[in-house]
Parts: C-alpha cells; sequence; structure tokens
C-alpha cells in the first residue's frame, strides 16, 4: 500500500457570521454551542459527526444540534456565510471567508488538529496514467511541493534501483 500526503495537518474550525453573531452571544466555552444552531456533517456511514475540540490535554466530543445537516463541507460553509448557525470545517476551507470578514473564527483556544488528508492505494508496478497525473497534481499544488517533489524523484529512484 503506498500512502501520499495530500495536504498538511490543519485544524477543525468553528466559524460564524458576523450577521448571526449579532443575533446570538459568541461562544466563549465549549458549552455555550448548547445555546446555538449548529450546523451538522452527516457522514458517509449515516452517522452525525460530533464536534471535536481539545479542552487542555483532553480530547472532547460536543454533541451539538441545529436547523441543517449535510453531507459536505461547502454546504455547511455557505450555510454559515449566510447566517444559519455555526459551522465546524477545515480551516484551509474556511481560511479565505475569514480573511475578507465573511466569517468570524470562534472557540480557536479549543481547535482540534488533524493529521491532514492521506491517499491511500495499492503499491503495483504500474499506477493508471490518471491517478498517477492525480498524485503528481496534488503533490505540486500542495503547500510543501518542493519537498514532495524531492521525495517524488527520491522513491521513483529506489523503485529504478530495486527493480519495482
Amino acid at each position: 500500500m503506498i500512502v501520499v500526503r495530500l495536504t498538511p495537518p490543519f485544524p477543525l474550525v468553528v466559524v460564524g457570521s458576523p450577521d448571526y453573531l449579532r443575533r446570538r452571544k459568541r461562544p466563549e466555552r465549549i458549552d455555550d454551542l448548547r445555546q446555538h444552531a449548529c450546523l451538522r456533517l452527516r457522514r458517509s456511514d449515516g452517522s452525525l459527526a460530533p464536534w471535536p475540540f481539545l479542552n487542555g490535554n483532553k480530547e472532547v466530543e460536543a454533541i451539538v444540534s441545529g436547523p441543517l445537516i449535510a453531507h459536505d463541507y461547502p454546504t455547511l460553509l455557505g450555510a454559515a456565510i449566510q447566517g444559519v448557525g455555526l459551522a465546524q470545517v477545515p480551516g484551509p476551507l474556511a481560511k479565505a471567508p475569514i480573511a475578507d470578514d465573511r466569517l468570524r473564527a470562534l472557540l480557536t483556544p479549543f481547535a482540534v488538529s488533524t493529521p491532514g488528508v492521506f491517499l491511500y492505494y495499492p503499491g503495483r508496478r504500474q499506477v493508471l496514467p490518471k491517478l498517477r497525473a492525480f498524485i503528481e497534481h496534488v503533490k505540486y499544488r500542495s503547500a510543501d511541493a518542493p519537498r514532495d517533489r524531492t521525495m517524488a524523484r527520491r522513491v521513483r529512484k529506489l523503485r529504478v534501483a530495486d527493480g519495482s
């Protein structure tokens, strides 16, 4: 099995629109989420994803409720921008709306970090050209692209040297 890092580690951030925060008190603690409309994510297995947080050195999962359940982060992000409620989304997705003041980051001291996104595929001698193109594209576009390209060259040299 071959593992390719697609993204560096990133935080899950809770976000809310300025309009929503004018109508509701800004949450300062994890427990404050009980008084908020929290936008929730339905996983591919049908379960609802809890909101993970880090409280000191302890991981905590908040069971939240709210008016919207979506199957993807862009929908949650769009609803948060529209003022429907608070959403917990990957930091890279929220970066631009936070920068242009469409969203505000909340509960940042409690944000949990994810290890990032990885691609797993069988380690065969011949990888389908479309998969190879996708892997190279993502490596090139990633934040640590120079290191990844160097590593990719090393892996190719090793594979050529050992005959795989």
